[in-house]
């Protein structure tokens, strides 16, 4: 399993070859990196029955959270990053899938996750949360395909 800081480097090289090309400026903010992170690591666990790293996000105003990620993001550097298929599949899908949206809008996706849900309970809409997603909350998001309907 892999260190976060590790992913989120990864996702930004892949995100900034995708969408920011010859060096053009990014939208890639910290705000979005986080949501592209939550998605990752439940699209991950969908495709692979594996979590794409062990760190945990938390229910903060604005969606998911990683505190690691929070304090780190303007240091994550250009470092290469050596990913597996099964990881480099899963970020550049959920690249090509969410980055080409704004973080308002992923920040409002994320928002109709019932795992995310779960973590503000109790609490309104601007109210300051810290309660951790719980993983088997974010397994119980992955949509379940039945095949009897093909």
């Amino acid at each position: 399993m892999r260190d976060i800081l590790d992913i989120a480097s990864a996702i930004k090289k892949i995100y900034e070859a995708v969408f920011a090309p010859d060096g053009e400026s990014s939208d890639l903010t910290e705000l979005k990196m986080h949501k592209l992170l939550y998605f990752a690591q439940r699209r991950h666990y969908e495709h692979f029955g594996e979590w794409l790293f062990n760190d945990d996000f938390e229910g903060w105003v604005h969606g998911p959270v990683n505190r690691r990620v929070r304090t780190s993001f303007m240091y994550l550097g250009d470092q290469e990053v050596e990913l597996t298929l099964e990881e480099e599949y899963t970020l550049r899908e959920v690249i090509y899938e969410y980055g080409r949206y704004s973080a308002g809008y992923l920040r409002n996706l994320s928002h109709n996750d019932n795992a995310y849900r779960i973590s503000r309970e109790g609490l309104n809409d601007n109210e300051l949360g810290k309660r951790v997603i719980l993983k088997e909350h974010i397994i119980e998001d992955i949509p379940v395909f039945d095949d009897s309907e093909v």
